[in-house]
């Protein structure tokens, strides 16, 4: 942005001031005549600022006059002026400083810009003014979902081990077996799918609500899963073998 430069407007109203002081009192006014109307420059220099002359005013002696005032796209203020016949200038204010001056001349329009405020002066002395659009950012990618434990097993190429068998227990839970000559193990779950706990031979026992659950070493690579009942709820047991079925069971005597 290029600052204004007032100066030669003010030094030139000045001028003609002191001139009016200097011009003889024979000279100021005709015998029994009437007053003689101002000249253009003393005219001008009766105001304090150039925005003291009327909106629409026309230069005169090559001064400067107001032409307008324009409203710009930001809330920003332009001050018009007429320089001369076909020459017009813009001073830009933005929260009461001027930040522009704009001029055209030769049927030529200005351009000017300001914090992304854009103003043309057109050589018509009509203004024009924008404001940038800021760019828009780029929306924020939505997370990628966590994959599924077994899912990603299944990505990876991985075996995904499914049970031999699965029964539901007397408690309403779930068991399900594993047969493995290196590692069987029974997997305990509740009705709901949430995980109780899983029996191997170095683990072999669980408990749960009440219930013990006992994972049995019966020789020979045969293990079996005892569901046994607390003596308080009857004391009754049942026991699986790895296919899921019940091979044997206890009920216990009630005392008389």
């Amino acid at each position: 942005m290029r600052a204004t430069r007032r100066s030669a407007r003010t030094a030139a109203v000045a001028t003609g001031a002191v001139a009016a002081l200097l011009l003889p009192a024979a000279g100021a006014f005709a015998a029994g005549g009437p007053d003689p109307a101002p000249a253009a420059s003393d005219t001008a220099a009766t105001g304090t600022a150039a925005g003291d002359t009327a909106p629409g005013a026309t230069a005169a002696g090559g001064q400067s006059v107001l032409w307008r005032n324009v409203d710009l796209a930001d809330g920003s203020l332009a001050k018009v002026y007429q320089d001369g016949p076909g020459r017009f200038s813009a001073d830009v204010y933005a929260g009461g400083s001027l930040v522009d001056t704009l001029v055209s001349t030769g049927g030529r329009p200005a351009y000017g810009q300001n914090n992304g405020l854009h103003v043309v002066l057109r050589p018509d002395g009509t203004v024009g003014s924008w404001v940038e659009q800021a760019p828009r950012p780029d929306p924020t990618p939505a997370p990628e979902p966590v994959p599924h434990k077994e899912n990603t097993a299944r990505q990876a190429g991985a075996v995904i081990a499914l049970p031999d068998a699965k029964v539901t227990l007397p408690d309403g839970n779930i068991a399900r077996f594993f047969t493995s000559k290196a590692r069987p193990r029974v997997e305990l779950l509740q009705k709901n799918g949430h995980r109780i706990g899983s029996l191997d031979l170095e683990h072999p026992t669980a408990a749960h609500r009440g219930w013990t659950y006992k994972l049995v070493d019966a020789g020979r690579h045969q293990y079996k899963l005892a569901a046994i009942d607390t003596p308080r709820q009857g004391a009754g047991s049942l026991v699986y073998d790895f296919q899921g079925r019940v091979v044997e069971k206890y009920v216990a005597r009630k005392a008389s």
